[in-house]
């Protein structure tokens, strides 16, 4: 059985709109958010009125909505964290939310491929909303959440121990050009 995501999830667009506010809120940007379920940080602004719509919460899943797009899962974040405009805030309903960012982190390349005639491509309401989403037995979906999500900090890992063995090359190497080993 497959049902729409607007059926699973609550789906939330977050508009771009830009006050000045009466003080500075953490905002998640689309330009922070990474492929690979990577944030890259997360800035102080008050440039952005910041709201309960926004908010953003642990287990939620958020979309950059312009291209590239990203499917970022939440898994913790700060208190009184809020999304930026072109960004778009899922959060499961009656799907383990771990399982419906797999889901989404397949489709979304999909639908942006479709819109590639676009000057840049963007996701709409209803790209969204008619995602199929396959409704498996919740021990299943939290199986294939969790794997998932291990899967994407092994990948990080093995990145960060990529930039650490660089960084120590370079660092030996320096050394044996100024004579210090």
């Amino acid at each position: 059985m497959k049902l729409k995501l607007k059926d699973v999830a609550k789906i939330k667009f977050c508009l771009a709109n830009k006050v000045l506010a009466d003080r500075e809120y953490k905002i998640l940007t689309p330009i922070n958010l990474l492929d690979n379920n990577i944030i890259e940080s997360i800035v102080l602004s008050d440039k952005v009125q910041a709201d309960d719509d926004t908010k953003v919460c642990s287990g939620d899943i958020i979309v950059k909505r312009i291209s590239p797009s990203f499917v970022n899962y939440i898994d913790k974040i700060d208190n009184d964290v809020y999304a930026s405009g072109n960004l778009i805030i899922i959060s499961a309903i009656s799907v383990d939310p771990k399982y419906l960012a797999y889901v989404l982190n397949q489709e979304v390349p999909k639908i942006i491929q479709t819109l590639s005639g676009a000057r840049i491509p963007a996701i709409g309401r209803d790209d969204l909303e008619k995602i199929q989403i396959p409704i498996l037995p919740i021990e299943k979906q939290r199986s294939i959440g969790d794997l998932w999500q291990k899967s994407i900090e092994i990948y990080k890992l093995k990145n960060r121990l990529n930039e650490l063995e660089l960084s120590k090359i370079k660092s030996e190497l320096g050394g044996l050009i100024s004579g210090d080993k």
